[in-house]
């Protein structure tokens, strides 16, 4: 069976594009240059599924693998193009993340993957999100409204407060930093496979 392999450019500096290629070992990866390096599945303790748009990429999603001694590696599916432009990689970057996961649950029985927002991320989130839900709150209050001549009034806009907090805490669940098992990965925590850019 041929090894599954994915390539990506990762900026404008890059003299050409990284392979990644998963091996019943290891995790190699190979620069444009030719020089190899190569992650023992057993050294890998932790990854980490996210989505995380950026400027020209509003499709982005990272695969984040830490190995027990070392930097974190950083994969997404996106290609650089040219200075603004980069390609949609997802037709060849989910199965290499699937491929890759199957290999890290074999050789780490115990392992799972950690998907929603990062810490850092998930607690400016949860932040903005309060504040929003408070301005929101505030100005149902404060502003003058048609409901302001009837005589409940504060109780009815009480209730459309109350009516907002489960959409709140959706949102609040649904970005909250999770582990998950290697093999139970819900299909919103990587791209479509047809891509799209």
């Amino acid at each position: 069976m041929a090894p599954v392999t994915y390539l990506r450019r990762r900026a404008a500096i890059s003299r050409g594009e990284r392979e990644w290629r998963i091996e019943a070992d290891a995790l190699v990866t190979r620069g444009a240059a030719g020089g190899e390096r190569r992650y023992p599945w057993r050294d890998i303790v932790n990854v980490r599924l996210y989505f995380e748009p950026a400027r020209a990429r509003p499709w982005r999603h990272v695969f984040e693998l830490r190995p027990r001694n070392g930097r974190m590696i950083r994969i997404d599916n996106a290609s650089f193009v040219r200075a603004g432009l980069f390609e949609d990689r997802s037709a060849a970057y989910t199965p290499f993340v699937r491929a890759a996961l199957v290999r890290v649950a074999a050789e780490n029985p115990k392992a799972r993957a950690l998907i929603g927002e990062t810490q850092r991320r998930y607690f400016f989130f949860l932040l903005a999100a309060l504040l929003g839900l408070g301005a929101v709150a505030f100005a149902l209050i404060a502003a003058p409204t048609p409901l302001d001549a009837l005589p409940y009034a504060a109780l009815v806009k009480f209730g459309l407060i109350l009516l907002m907090l489960p959409v709140f805490w959706l949102w609040v669940l649904r970005a909250m930093p999770r582990g998950v098992e290697l093999d139970s990965i819900p299909p919103r925590a990587m791209p479509p496979e047809q891509g799209g850019s």
